[in-house]
């Protein structure tokens, strides 16, 4: 299976996918920081937390790289389950190696280059963010803060230490893009175009986005959920309950549907 991994691994980080994925989200990253230098230059008072575009929720760039956070995350690699059953590839693969092997490897590559790119813009943003402004603790109210209050997630760790904060985000942020790249292999099954296969994981988010969001503070809308700005109110344990959820529907259903079917 190391093999059929470190293959795969070459495959993704190749592809044409992959770099069109970095590109756009380092474009959103760059305008965001560009944007806020322009407009409060360096430091002029202002502080590290501030100028990363995880918590910058001044400009619409936060809302952008998170509304386009799954498709960034699908398209270097997630939809290549689907080009691999259709062209006939696995079944080449599958002669070479076991079924159950297989899927591991495309999962795990899978969940790797997709959190790649949205950690790496992100982390990118960060550094470059820190070379201009200086890491210091927000002050409470502030209006150039995010609104992180005790009700939030981590937010003793905000006002502490906004760097782990920072981290700790981007992390979860990564986390939650390899999901959507394990969604997207789940319902290869089911679409009829790899453009599909890509494209279902964001209607998914958009639509439980928007539905579950509401105007009185509390919400379930993922879009929301994984934002370090945190407009609205989250509890840890839904985060955790939603990450575990899809990642094992995601990864059963793949198996399910895979186990018995004749790929010969």
């Amino acid at each position: 299976m190391k093999k059929v991994i470190i293959f795969e691994l070459k495959r993704a980080f190749h592809g044409i996918g992959m770099k069109i994925s970095l590109l756009l989200g380092m474009m959103v990253c760059i305008l965001d920081l560009s944007l806020f230098y322009f407009q409060y230059g360096a430091p002029n008072g202002m502080i590290l937390i501030q100028a990363w575009i995880g918590t910058d929720y001044q400009f619409a760039y936060n809302s952008l790289f998170y509304v386009l956070m799954p498709i960034l995350a699908c398209l270097p690699y997630a939809g290549s389950y689907f080009t691999d059953i259709d062209s006939g590839y696995e079944k080449n693969i599958c002669i070479r190696t076991s079924r159950l092997s297989f899927l591991i490897a495309k999962g795990i590559v899978v969940f790797v280059s997709a959190a790649f790119v949205v950690i790496f813009p992100l982390a990118v943003d960060f550094i470059a963010a820190a070379g201009l402004y200086p890491n210091h603790r927000p002050e409470k109210l502030y209006f150039l803060t995010a609104g992180i209050i005790d009700c939030n997630m981590f937010s003793r760790l905000f006002n502490q230490n906004p760097l782990l904060y920072a981290v700790l985000f981007i992390l979860i942020d990564g986390m939650f893009a390899g999901l959507m790249g394990l969604m997207s292999v789940c319902v290869s099954k089911w679409v009829k175009s790899h453009f599909s296969a890509v494209m279902i994981p964001f209607v998914i988010y958009i639509l439980t986005g928007v539905l579950l969001l509401n105007d009185n503070g509390y919400s379930l809308s993922v879009m929301e959920m994984i934002n370090p700005a945190q407009r609205v109110l989250v509890r840890v344990y839904e985060m955790i309950l939603l990450y575990v959820v899809i990642f094992f529907l995601s990864s059963f259903i793949t198996w399910f549907w895979s186990r018995k079917r004749d790929i010969i």
